[in-house]
């Protein structure tokens, strides 16, 4: 009987095969961890404007609301968060830095490990349409290795309820802390509303 030769790949063009799959793994692997890191991000940040948005609806219908409703002392009881933070350094908006929680402007840690920041004396300053409070969400809760995409968010909850981030301020914003343009490039490219 004849042996009859069998086709099959060479060791060569196994390493080749392996070789391409590597080569496509390296440079699809990290974009894949990225984009899932940004939905988290956008979830989080989106979960913890909720909650506040909630929060002063719940005030505002038990209390009512003055121009001088504060965040986060007249807020927090009707908001589900683990603790206050007065030491944590998170990050900022794009291009803003960082911001440290204090005894001064105590940071909220959210279960998720989100910090927010409601930075001094914060208050709606009137009751137009166009006065807000502001604050801050690091959806991570640190500050983010340089070149990272791990930037907060800086929403604005209007004295109507409206909530918006600060690339898309309504003209006229104000609030205790003065007049606030709309700017863009505020808001990181994960969130998406």
């Amino acid at each position: 009987m004849p042996l009859t030769s069998k086709s099959a790949f060479t060791l060569a063009e196994l390493l080749i095969a392996l070789s391409l799959l590597g080569v496509i793994a390296t440079f699809t692997i990290p974009k894949v961890l990225q984009t899932q890191q940004d939905r988290r991000f956008n979830a989080i940040a989106k979960e913890a404007a909720g909650m506040i948005s909630e929060a002063y609806l719940a005030y505002q219908k038990e209390h009512g609301t003055v121009p001088t409703t504060l965040v986060p002392s007249q807020l927090t009881p009707y908001m589900n968060y683990v603790a206050f933070d007065t030491s944590t350094v998170i990050d900022n908006a794009p291009g803003q830095g960082t911001q440290t929680c204090s005894i001064q402007n105590p940071c909220v840690r959210l279960h998720n490990g989100a910090i927010i920041d409601f930075r001094d004396n914060n208050h709606f300053g009137g009751n137009a349409t166009t006065n807000a409070i502001s604050f801050h969400v690091d959806p991570d809760g640190q500050v983010s290795p340089a070149g990272s995409n791990g930037y907060a968010v800086h929403f604005f909850l209007y004295y109507n309820g409206r909530l918006t981030t600060k690339g898309n301020l309504l003209p006229g914003t104000a609030n205790s802390g003065g007049t606030h343009l709309a700017n863009p490039i505020w808001d990181p490219t994960w969130f998406q509303w």
